[in-house]
């Protein structure tokens, strides 16, 4: 087997095809034959804008993806050489055997999830990273309750949370799962994407084309909230969602990406990796119920909406294009890609 990786050789360079060693999984860890990378946001945001600085370099970047168990290591229990699999990197690993854009990858045996051979790749990899994200947000790391899977009957919370802009990837999947959790959620969305936004479940959804200070009325008339995050977190977001935190007294404002914006005074802006807080000891429960239960009982019950899946032509050639698409936003979709092509 050869392989091959989109390396980023310096800060905004663009990704460059070169030939890559063949690697050896450690004892705890999987090869992976990677045959779909979805692309994240944050990873367009280090390529392009070097948002948060990638080192050292030469840099293979990449956090989830999908593909077949090439080889296993020695203490590896759970996985067998043949299982599909899809995969979230832990966001500070270092080495570029763990980068996602390259043919083959090598990852721990934790955060893998085994898909179902009737289930397309490209679903639960254009979900992975996010639904993890959204969980380690709001279970491990503030504590909210998790969705029933059982059937149980869903009790009602008395928590309120503001996730501006439901349409988004992230923004979607926190409104679907606070919803399934019993919370009541009030969100944003434009007309176009009103529809879809509804089927996750929103309590309330505002208009957020509309003329600022309306938006900002309407969203603080429609607190107080126990939690506000910012699924977009760009400076005119954060002129609006730091305006509702002030309006309740201030407190947290949590963000998708770290930033110099400033914010009215008492606001606190939060940003970490969040599925960070599923690797932590009293958290591992909630990690494995993630990977084994929560992602593929979603996809299977339609519990979990993915957002609609754009193919990048070229394999790791056409990496540069979709981090560019990314970045150009507008389009409600998530972007995915074979590096074997």
């Amino acid at each position: 087997m050869s392989n091959f990786a989109a390396i980023l050789s310096s800060p905004k360079a663009p990704l460059e095809i070169h030939p890559v060693p063949n690697y050896t999984p450690g004892p705890t860890e999987l090869l992976i034959k990677n045959t779909c990378i979805a692309l994240n946001a944050i990873e367009a945001k280090i390529a392009i804008h070097n948002v948060i600085p990638y080192t050292p370099y030469l840099a293979i970047l990449g956090s989830t993806y999908a593909g077949t168990v090439s080889a296993i290591g020695s203490s590896v229990k759970d996985f067998n050489v043949g299982d599909r699999v899809v995969i979230s990197k832990r966001f500070d690993v270092k080495g570029n055997q763990y980068g996602a854009f390259q043919r083959y990858v090598v990852c721990s045996d934790i955060m893998i999830s085994r898909v179902p051979s009737h289930i397309d790749l490209q679903i639960p990899a254009s979900l992975m990273m996010n639904l993890t994200c959204v969980v380690g947000m709001f279970s491990g790391r503030l504590g909210l309750e998790r969705p029933p899977l059982d059937g149980r009957e869903v009790v009602k919370k008395a928590k309120k949370i503001l996730a501006y802009s439901g349409s988004s990837s992230f923004g979607g999947l926190s409104v679907g799962y606070l919803k399934q959790a019993g919370y009541t959620v009030v969100t944003t969305s434009s007309p176009s994407n009103w529809s879809f936004v509804q089927g996750l479940g929103a309590t309330t959804i505002i208009d957020h084309t509309q003329e600022q200070e309306i938006l900002v009325k309407q969203l603080i008339d429609h607190g107080p909230y126990d939690v506000v995050v910012d699924f977009v977190s760009i400076a005119s977001t954060l002129a609006i969602t730091g305006r509702v935190v002030e309006a309740q007294g201030g407190g947290k404002l949590f963000t998708m990406q770290p930033g110099r914006e400033e914010l009215p005074a008492g606001v606190e802006r939060v940003f970490e990796p969040y599925s960070e807080s599923l690797y932590e000891m009293r958290n591992r429960e909630l990690q494995r119920w993630v990977v084994d239960e929560y992602l593929p009982k979603g996809i299977e019950s339609g519990l979990i909406k993915p957002l609609p899946m754009e193919k990048v032509d070229g394999g790791l050639k056409g990496l540069n294009g979709g981090l560019r698409k990314m970045l150009e936003g507008g389009r409600r979709v998530r972007y995915v890609a074979d590096p074997c092509e």
